[in-house]
Parts: C-alpha cells; structure tokens; sequence
C-alpha cells in the first residue's frame, strides 16, 4: 500500500497548478481511460485504480505547452443482472492545461458512471455503457503583452468599452488571471465499448464515445458593458465548445510464452479536424512480476511517437516521446513532446472465512 500513498500524492499534486487550454491530446491514450470513453469506468478487474499522465507538448519552447490528467475509478457493486456477472462503475477524472503567451488556460472535472453487461455466461465478452458529466474552467493571464483587436485597428470612436477595458483581472494580485463565467454548464459525455478476452488470454477493446453532447457555451465576458449602446460597441459573446467523437480500439495477444504484442487505434474528431494515431507495442514478460514493453507509434501527418515502459505487478508505468516531422521540427531546436503515465491497480479482497476441520482417524 505505500506504493498507492506515493503515486496518490504524486497525481495529485499534478493536479493543483491551473493550466490551460487545448484539446485532450495524449500520446500514451491507453493510460487514461476516461479521457476517452466514460464506458472505460470501472472496465478492469481489482477494488480501485488510480492514474495520471504528465505532457509538456513543446519541451523547449520559452512558453509553456504542458498538460495534466489525473483519474481514480472503481467498479462498485453487482447489476441487476447478478446470474450474468453485470456490474456498476463509477470514477472521477480531472484534466488541466496551459499554453502559449497568454497563459490560456482549462481545468476540468468529470464524474463518470457505467454499466457493464455481460454476454455470455463465461462473463469474458462485455458491453459497457457509459455517461460522464463534468464543468470547464477557463482562465488567461492579464498582461501587457497580450495584443488585442484594438491594438492593432486602434479604438473605435465613440466605443466605451473594449475587449482591454473589460477583461477581469483577478482579486488576487499574486494571480494575474481573468477567470471565465462562474458556475459553468453541465458538459456530457456518452459512451459505448465492447470488450472480450479469450482462454489464451487475448484481449480486444473496441469503443466509441461522444464528448460535450450537449455543447455547452462558454465565454470570458470580453467587451462586456451593458452601458454600451453604440453602434460599434462590442457585446459578451460566448461560443459553443463543439462535439468531440472517439474511436479507440486495442488487441493484444500473447505470441510465446514470455512475448506479447498490442496494435492499437485512436481516431478522434473535432468539427473539421481529424486526429489518427494507430500504435504497436511489445512486451517481453522478464519475469512472473514484470514485464518491459516498447513500441511505436504515428500521429499521422504530424509526428512518430516512441513508447516505452514496464509493468510490475499491479503497477505499470509509461513514458513516451514525439518526434516531430513537420516544419517545427527544425525551428528552435524543436523536437517533440514528452508525456510521463502511471496507473496503479488496489486489489483488496477479504480473507475466506474456512471453519475449522478436526481429524478424527478412524480406529
């Protein structure tokens, strides 16, 4: 257990630092689950599992680029269907980042619920539903060197109030963030997985999920001055966060004894853009205890990934790194982004009660 205290505080102190804004980007996607599918909520076998992924995008850039998740989740109690080995899972999952001059920032939290149906009586093929529903925080520095529509075209005459005049610096005057709207709306997220696994040992994971359902608006009420009825005034404007659809898929099979390999896909898409990164790893399993795996992957049109990591027990860690191949790949010394995981499964389960048996020899 003081393996879990560590990687607790460790993950959670990843999760304390504001960050900011940019779509959930993870090259090791397998080691946060929830970030990709609510079905994934309690979809593994053990009392608890706890979780977080570290991500600096751009290493060497001046500003920083860097994201962190964290998640914990449990399956918590029996279906309804008791007879066919259903269960409930529930977890939480907190994701924040920041980026650029601007220091424009996200923190997100999610609760996250599923139902997990088996399909056959052996209870090795599962269909999983999932829900999730969580808020986004949103926050920019307040700072001089932020350039505005009005620095550039210069006020409007007769304007009152502009995006400058109006951004809301925060009380605090060692924090200088503006903070977006208080009590931002619900964002809901769905999903659907099916997974199975074989006397071999082989496993397949096929999931598809909809994130921000809903589309929630949100807004930092720039520009903002109910005064302000000129005609070139410039009004609150808020702007829907658009729906996020996810592919994944992993296969993994045992090919010897001590040789295991693990394709993998993730496709997700967000209005026009489109993300693909298919990866391959292989484990060598050194002993009953650990295993060492590598492998490779592509974000396609954008950069080669290296992956690399080691299971030990209930415990595996990951690291990887992107090798850029596109035009910043030579500006600044630029070579990628490094991103450093570890997910930690609790196994408690109670100690049979055996009554017991007294040896009676017959005479």
């Amino acid at each position: 257990m003081r393996i879990f205290y560590r990687l607790s505080c460790f993950f959670l102190l990843c999760t304390t630092v504001h960050l900011g804004a940019q779509d959930i980007h993870f090259s090791q996607y397998n080691m946060s689950p929830l970030t990709l599918n609510p079905a994934q909520a309690g979809a593994f076998f053990g009392t608890a599992r706890i979780g977080g992924i570290y991500r600096d995008q751009w290493l060497f850039l001046p500003k920083d680029y860097s994201t962190r998740s964290f998640f914990v989740d449990a399956p918590i109690v029996k279906g309804f269907r008791k007879k066919r080995n259903d269960w409930v899972g529930v977890g939480l999952s907190m994701y924040s980042d920041r980026s650029g001059t601007s220091r424009l920032g996200s923190s997100q939290q999610s609760g996250n619920a599923s139902y997990h149906f088996a399909l056959n009586k052996k209870g090795n093929q599962h269909l999983s539903l999932g829900i999730s529903a969580g808020t986004t925080n949103y926050s920019i520095l307040v700072d001089t060197n932020l350039v505005f529509e009005e620095d550039i075209i210069g006020r409007v005459p007769g304007q009152i109030a502009t995006d400058r005049d109006n951004i809301t610096p925060s009380t605090d005057p060692n924090k200088k963030f503006s903070e977006s709207a208080l009590n931002p709306p619900l964002a809901f997220s769905i999903g659907l997985m099916y997974k199975a696994t074989n006397k071999d040992g082989d496993l397949l994971e096929l999931g598809l999920s909809a994130a921000q359902v809903n589309q929630p608006e949100y807004g930092f009420q720039l520009g903002f001055n109910p005064s302000d009825t000129t005609a070139n005034g410039k009004q609150s404007s808020k702007v829907k966060r658009p729906m996020r659809m996810v592919l994944h898929g992993l296969y993994t099979t045992n090919l010897t004894d001590v040789i295991s390999i693990s394709p993998s896909l993730l496709v997700q898409s967000l209005t026009t853009s489109t993300e693909i990164v298919p990866e391959v790893m292989a484990g060598y399993k050194w002993n009953p205890d650990t295993r060492f795996n590598a492998g490779l992957g592509y974000r396609v049109g954008d950069a080669a990934i290296l992956l690399l990591g080691v299971d030990h027990k209930d415990l595996r860690i990951g690291a990887s790194w992107d090798m850029r191949l596109g035009q910043l790949s030579s500006d600044r010394g630029i070579k990628g982004g490094f991103e450093l995981a570890a997910n930690y499964i609790i196994k408690l389960y109670k100690k049979p009660d055996v009554p017991p048996s007294i040896l009676c020899p017959r005479l």
